[in-house]
């Protein structure tokens, strides 16, 4: 759902935790996710000596 754009604090009511520390927990970046948006914001990135493809 995160992937996705769902908030936390959606998640967090949905599976009913009462604190977002317990949310926090389950959830991780995919590796994937986090290069597509290093690719897409990142100023090194953006140059031609890319770090990570």
């Amino acid at each position: 759902m995160l992937d996705n754009g769902a908030d936390i604090r959606y998640v967090q009511e949905m599976l009913g935790h009462a604190d977002i520390v317990s949310t926090q927990i389950y959830t991780f970046v995919s590796r994937s996710k986090l290069r597509d948006v290093y690719n897409k914001t990142h100023p090194s990135a953006l140059s031609d000596k890319r770090l990570f493809r």
